[in-house]
C-alpha cells in the first residue's frame, strides 16, 4: 500500500467544475480545504495522490488547470458523412490516454470536451467480463464516473477496430458532434 500525501477534489459551483491538487491526507479535509479555497458550492476528494506519483507540501491547494493544445501530425478533423450542411453542428476536442495504433485496442479512454466546455471523460471496451463482446454496440452518452464526473462509457463488438477514427465516429454519434480535433488536454484516469 503506497503513503498517500494529498488528494485531486472535485469542487462544483453553478454546474462549473473546477479541479484541485491538496496536500491533505484525509479526504474529508482535502474537499473542505479546496472548497473554501474555491468558495465552492461542493467539494469532492476524488483521486488519492500517492507519495511516489508527486509532491505536495502540506497544506497547500493548487488548482489544476490543463491547456489545450493541438497535437502534432493529428489535427485532421473528422465529418460526419450524414452531416447536415444547413444546420449548426458542434465540434469538440478530444485526447487519448493510451497509445491507440491504426490496429486498434482492446479499449480505449480519454477526454472530450464540446465547443470549448466542460472536460468530460469516455471510455470504450469491446471486452465484457474478460471476454470479447459478440453483441450489439451499447453506448451511454450520460455515464457518471466514480468521481461524479460525466461522460461516455461504450461496449462495441469485438470484430470492431477499436483506433482513432472509430472512437471519434462512436462519440459524434453519441453526442452530435461534427468535427474532433486531437489536442493534448487532462488525463481521464485523473478526474474519473
Amino acid at each position: 500500500m503506497t503513503n498517500t500525501i494529498g488528494w485531486i477534489v472535485r469542487t462544483e459551483t453553478a454546474e462549473h467544475h473546477r479541479y484541485w491538487k491538496v496536500g491533505e491526507v484525509d479526504p474529508d479535509r482535502a474537499a473542505m480545504m479546496a472548497r473554501n479555497t474555491a468558495s465552492a458550492d461542493v467539494a469532492k476528494a476524488i483521486t488519492r495522490i500517492p507519495s511516489h506519483a508527486s509532491s505536495i507540501g502540506s497544506g497547500v491547494v493548487t488548482e489544476l488547470v490543463w491547456q489545450s493544445a493541438p497535437v502534432p501530425n493529428t489535427s485532421e478533423q473528422f465529418q460526419l458523412e450524414d452531416q447536415v450542411r444547413t444546420r449548426e453542428v458542434a465540434s469538440g476536442e478530444v485526447t487519448f490516454d493510451i497509445v491507440v495504433p491504426e490496429e486498434g485496442v482492446r479499449y480505449a479512454e480519454g477526454c472530450y470536451r464540446i465547443d470549448g466546455g466542460h472536460w468530460h471523460v469516455y471510455y470504450v471496451t469491446n471486452r465484457h467480463n474478460g471476454a470479447p463482446w459478440t453483441g450489439e454496440p451499447a453506448i451511454r452518452s450520460d455515464a457518471i464516473f466514480q468521481s461524479g464526473i460525466s461522460g461516455v462509457d461504450g461496449l462495441v463488438p469485438a470484430d470492431w477496430i477499436l483506433n482513432k477514427m472509430t472512437i471519434k465516429k462512436i462519440l459524434a454519434e453519441a453526442l452530435g458532434v461534427g468535427a474532433w480535433i486531437e489536442v493534448s488536454g487532462p488525463d481521464s484516469l485523473i478526474l474519473k
